[in-house]
């Protein structure tokens, strides 16, 4: 049970950096913005009338938009790359992307359980005898881990004929060709750096909690106690 609430600026600070943490960690997961390629299409734009659009084809780790053509239209298709996932012929979805896209699933998983933790932190300390910040921070530095495997993993596929089409027969590991790297790729480098941030922060609010001016409070009977 919560018999009070300690809220400091830095535990206040780690909850909201974690929050941010794990929305770029979600943008990164479910967005196609890793690689885009280097040529562009005018497409007529379905939600208004006569107007047009530039779209770039471009793939991510569970995603990607693609030129579709049909009898009667040309537009772009985002979607995941197929319905099976991880069962998808690795011709149709790189093996080193089926990697990258667990550990970033697991990394978001275990940042997202984090905000829990985080929370508990307002009015408990320790859980089982250990301490909630430092299995916290130690949960943030490993979901960071986590996205920073995604990272080395996806370039692994650059050479896959999915990415020649789109980037140049030249593109290989590591090496986009005429492709440039997206936003989405840049929101997962930030999580990572926000994620060690995090974990760091998680010792600087154990002992803004633990100060002995909070304890005092705490033992005069104060139930909640905002601390600069």
């Amino acid at each position: 049970m919560c018999y009070y609430a300690v809220i400091t600026c830095r535990s206040l600070a780690w909850f909201l950096l974690t929050i941010v943490a794990d929305l770029f960690i979600l943008t990164a997961m479910e967005s196609p913005k890793w690689l885009v390629g280097p040529q562009s299409y005018i497409i007529d734009d379905s939600m208004a009338e006569n107007t047009t659009i530039q779209r770039y084809p471009s793939v991510g780790i569970n995603t990607r938009c693609i030129l579709m053509k049909n009898v009667n239209a040309v537009n772009f298709n985002c979607g995941p790359f197929d319905l099976d996932g991880f069962a998808t012929e690795n011709n149709v979805y790189p093996l080193p992307w089926k990697f990258a896209r667990f550990f970033i699933v697991l990394g978001f998983i275990i940042m997202t359980l984090t905000l829990i933790l985080t929370l508990a932190t307002f009015c408990r300390q320790s859980i089982f005898g250990k301490s909630i910040h430092t299995i916290t921070g130690s949960a943030q530095a490993f979901a960071a881990i986590c996205v920073l495997i995604a990272l080395f993993l996806h370039p692994f596929a650059w050479g896959h004929d999915r990415v020649k089409r789109l980037c140049g027969s030249e593109s290989s590991a590591y090496w986009p060709s005429d492709c440039s790297l997206g936003w989405s790729l840049y929101c997962a480098i930030i999580s990572v750096i926000f994620g060690f941030v995090c974990a760091s922060m998680s010792i600087k609010a154990e002992s803004a909690n633990m100060n002995i001016n909070v304890k005092r409070r705490i033992e005069a009977g104060e139930r909640l106690l905002c601390v600069m």
